[in-house]
């Protein structure tokens, strides 16, 4: 508040943070700033004639000023480091700032100097820096871990204290107001005695009521493919190539679609080479992926890389003589396909989009993100050109300087043929970019035609434009924008089981029940559960038995938060499998690039892919920056519109929004969402319950808007909290990213350990080796028992908790595990925690008259382990076998194409090519320091970024 009684505050009215002011009532709301840049934590001067703040305009955070009477703005600070959260001294002449170095100062010259340096703990930090009236003192919070003090100087003057990371406001030389343990606090300095100033307030919540979507799980009937994969125009613009139902498909325009492959593997990613007679793709028939190329003149194909990770999104060169690709890890290489040498081009990027070459062969272009700053990783989707001699990356803004790419999946850019232009997707509408020959925009981005796009490819004189809209395939003039359909006459029949299976499980748990019934038959019939009656012995079945006499036999989990297409291209047929293997019965996406999920929904219900049930989304709804690849960024209400169009042609089964997607745009998410039956999260509580919004999908996580964090920086919830979840009835997924209840030597000797690619392995084996016992911390001092004590409150309040993991950001499989064991290792029951996973999950989707519980009449989703879950949860994880809908999948069964004794199935597989895989090597890349600068694209400054912010998705 100004010395005038006004008040000074971040605004977020368009979707990017902004100084206003207004009066003490809330009249006269005046911006101050504006621009499509961040301007954050103001504070008046002691005068009230200007406004400190910190912003990211600059290129980094720094302290700038802003006249409130002309508008005139002055950068404060020029460090190549973060300084934010101002604090005007007395004077009126000095800021004092948080930075890099710890608490700085600078003057009115410039000139600067530190007030309270870094704690040489790099686990310690500063924050929230105010000066006292006389000058003389300055208090900020220190934070560690579980602890939070608040400082004056270099002295805590709390002990034990819950203080949040606020600036204190000094009453005077002596006194304090500050907030901690949930309350606003008074602190004399000479006496030490505090008092709570009496606070609070009543408001209603909207209801979160609505007729939800109906899965109809004995389905049969035929539907048309909508899962059209990475449609690829040829280049004489008479077929097109793309991945549907788990296989390659070629089709004629406007003709039946070939079916190139037939098997369980997965294939991706197909490109034609530029006179259209080979097709590469990527495939992992060899155990990951690997890239093939295929002459569609003969249909023989050979294998062409053999690396040790995954090799996906090849690119031909104009000439055909060497394939571009990408790994794992986001490493882009060129492979020479003459002598199969390979050569790294450009190291490990954050999520980057699929390569495309320019005309001549000399660059290679793709999506990639550019943060604003470090102190947020968020930032725009860009195009990264790559000189493929040199390694030299540029920068180029696909429009607008602030304009990011609707996606960096298959969202572009693509290089013309002739080399004149791109094409990407901007505010998910198609654009042309002309281009110099090293792709240098050369004016204005061209909006095509406003319809809708994705997956845009070219023809081969550049005259024509494939991409996808809503689920239909459209061809449109490149000039011009007219479009048509192409029709693609794919369709395909659920699975749904049929026959009779009867199961005589030893022990069984109906998933209400909290206890055990032993020596049962149940009776499946098709896909559901006919009958659950004592066994009798000598009793003759019709059909398959199973004998589970020494198991138990429980409902089917659900892991209801994974971004199951994030990693799909590596797994391949993998990721399934592994879900399979450890009980997951079905998953539920809150986020993925949405042909990805649509294929991959297809695929399973069909029978084409092993895995669970699927319930698929596509991408989240952001505001104007994103990080993750799969983010859709929106400025506009009539963007949000064009997602939303996309959710309902495409069918969701929820539709998540993320961190800077503004409140009023959130609610018009939620409205639509829920119009289509389906549920809405997001991080935000607050908002997202005030509008209306079913839950959160993380307890805490990564959060933008500065105020309704769910925990304190000490990992501490408040009865608030439980009381928003409880009495809205909302949900709340309990994704706990550990692995310390996985022990070593129950990890190091799984067999299902060979389902993980060998990359992923290596890590969960790397992760696990120290945990010889289980975490113990019975006073509840750290941070991981306090949130999954705060869990508990909200679930005694009567929001649902349901169990998730953020797959394959935590381990696929073992994470849900992982996460079950944590809740019961900081005072769960087992019963109430495999409820998260089962009956909660359920009720979560509105399918708890099918699934989640295990009675006649319910879809035959369950699991067959080894001990008693409900008395000790770690036998949940020692699946022997799993059946989905009637479909039965033993652990043998779902390990057989990964294991040593069916190796030789997988050398068969390979052996198929027409020519020998060549001897391939890596080489260094051209220039080691050509991506130097840009910090955001190394590993561990990713993963640095990830656990500053406490994000998640």
């Amino acid at each position: 508040m100004g010395p005038d009684g006004r008040i000074a505050y971040q605004g977020y009215a368009d979707g990017r943070f902004h100084i206003w002011i207004t009066e003490p009532d809330g009249s006269d709301p005046t911006q101050l700033t504006d621009g499509g840049f961040d301007d954050r934590e103001p504070r008046w001067s002691p005068d009230g004639s200007t406004i400190a703040f910190s912003s990211d305009r600059g290129g980094s955070y720094d302290i700038w000023t802003v006249d409130v009477a002309t508008g005139d703005l002055t950068r404060r600070t020029d460090a190549p480091g973060q300084e934010h959260t101002p604090a005007w001294h007395p004077d009126g002449r000095t800021l004092a700032y948080v930075a890099d170095a710890g608490i700085e100062a600078v003057a009115a010259d410039g000139s600067t100097r530190t007030l309270a340096p870094a704690p040489r703990d790099e686990q310690t930090s500063l924050h929230a820096p105010s000066w006292s009236p006389d000058g003389e003192h300055l208090a900020h919070v220190r934070h560690t871990d579980t602890r939070a003090d608040l400082v004056i100087d270099d002295r805590a003057v709390t002990d034990g204290e819950d203080v949040f990371l606020f600036p204190a406001e000094w009453l005077d030389d002596d006194h304090l107001l500050y907030t901690a343990d949930g309350a606003l606090r008074t602190r004399d300095l000479t006496t030490g005695t505090t008092h709570d100033v009496p606070f609070e307030a009543t408001f209603a919540l909207p209801g979160v009521d609505y007729r939800r979507k109906d899965h109809d799980f004995d389905d049969r009937s035929r539907h048309a493919v909508r899962g059209i994969l990475t449609p690829m125009l040829s280049p004489d613009a008479t077929q097109v190539a793309f991945v549907a139902l788990n296989d390659l498909w070629l089709m004629p325009l406007d003709g039946k679609p070939r079916r190139l492959t037939d098997d369980r593997f997965a294939e991706i990613n197909p490109v034609f080479s530029a006179d259209g007679r080979y097709l590469a793709y990527a495939a992992d028939r060899a155990g990951t992926p690997d890239l093939y190329v295929r002459d569609l003149r003969t249909d023989r194909e050979r294998r062409v890389t053999a690396l040790d990770g995954a090799e996906v999104s090849p690119a031909f060169s104009p000439d055909g003589t060497r394939l571009a690709f990408q790994d794992q890890d986001g490493a882009t290489y060129v492979l020479d396909l003459d002598t199969g040498a390979v050569r790294e081009l450009v190291p490990s990027v954050f999520g980057p989009g699929r390569p495309s070459w320019s005309a001549d062969g000399t660059t290679l272009a793709f999506a990639a993100v550019k943060p604003y700053s470090e102190r947020f990783r968020e930032g725009t989707s860009q195009i990264l050109t790559v000189d493929v001699a040199t390694g030299e990356q540029t920068f180029h803004a696909p429009g607008a300087e602030h304009a990011s790419l609707s996606t960096r999946g298959d969202d572009g850019p693509v290089w013309s043929p002739d080399g004149r232009s791109m094409a990407f997707v901007v505010d998910s509408t198609l654009r042309v970019l002309p281009v110099t020959a090293d792709g240098t925009p050369a004016g204005p981005a061209r909006e095509l035609n406003g319809e809708v796009a994705d997956a845009p490819s070219w023809s081969g004189d550049s005259q024509d434009l494939l991409y996808l809209s809503n689920g239909e395939l459209r061809l449109a003039d490149a000039t011009t924008g007219a479009a048509r359909t192409v029709d693609v006459p794919l369709h395909y029949r659920p699975d749904t089981a049929r026959g009779r299976t009867v199961i005589h499980a030893g022990a069984f748990w109906d998933g209400e029940s909290r206890q055990l019934r032993h020596d049962v038959d149940i009776v499946v019939h098709g896909n559901r559960i006919a009958s659950v009656t004592p066994h009798r012995d000598g009793t003759r079945h019709n059909g398959p038995f199973v004998d589970a006499s020494d198991l138990t036999v429980m409902p089917g989990l659900m892991d209801s938060h994974v971004h199951q297409e994030y990693e799909s291209r590596f797994y391949g047929d993998r990721q399934g499998r592994i879900s399979l293997a450890y009980g997951i019965t079905s998953t539920l996406s809150v986020g993925d690039q949405v042909y990805r999920a649509m294929e991959d929904r297809e695929s399973l219900d069909s029978g084409a892919r092993v895995g669970p049930r699927f319930y698929a989304t596509g991408e989240p709804i952001d505001g104007s920056r994103v990080y993750y690849n799969f983010m859709r960024p929106t400025t506009s209400d009539e963007q949000v519109e064009r997602e939303l169009s996309r959710a309902k042609a495409l069918d969701y089964d929820m539709i998540k929004t993320y961190v800077r997607l503004p409140a009023d745009r959130m609610r018009t998410v939620i409205d639509t969402a829920h119009d289509l039956g389906v549920p809405s999260a997001s991080h935000y509580l607050s908002p997202g319950a005030h509008v209306g919004q079913d839950g959160t999908t993380h307890l805490a996580a990564t959060q933008r808007l500065g105020y309704a964090r769910t925990l304190t920086a000490t990992a501490t919830s408040y009865g608030d909290v439980a009381a928003l979840y409880g009495q809205g009835r909302r949900s709340v997924t309990a994704t706990l990213f550990t692995t310390d209840f996985l022990g070593a030597e129950e990890i190091a000797t799984d067999p299902r350990l060979a389902l993980y690619p060998p990359w992923t392995r290596q890590e969960l084996l790397a992760d696990t080796a120290g945990n010889t016992t289980a975490p113990s911390d019975p006073d509840c001092d750290t941070a991981d028992c306090r949130e999954v004590r705060a869990l508990q409150a909200v679930a005694d309040a009567g929001g649902r908790v349901v169990a998730g993991t953020d797959a394959p950001l935590a381990y696929v499989g073992t994470g849900l595990h992982a996460n079950l064991r944590e809740l019961v290792g900081y005072g769960w029951t087992p019963y109430d925690a495999l409820r998260t996973a089962t009956v909660n999950a359920a009720e979560n989707l509105g399918v708890a008259d099918d699934v989640g519980t295990l009675q006649p009449g319910k879809v035959a989703d369950l699991i067959m382990v080894r001990g008693n879950p409900l008395r000790d949860v770690d036998a949940a994880m020692h699946v022997e076998a799993t059946m989905v809908g009637g479909h039965l999948h033993t652990r043998d069964a779902l390990l057989a194409p990964y294991t040593g004794d069916h190796e030789p199935a997988l050398v068969a597989a390979a052996a198929r090519d027409t020519g020998p895989a060549p001897a391939t090597t890596v080489s260094q890349r051209a220039n080691p320091d050509a991506a130097a600068r840009y910090w955001w694209h190394a590993p561990d400054v990713v993963a640095a970024a990830y656990d500053h912010s406490c994000s998640a998705y």
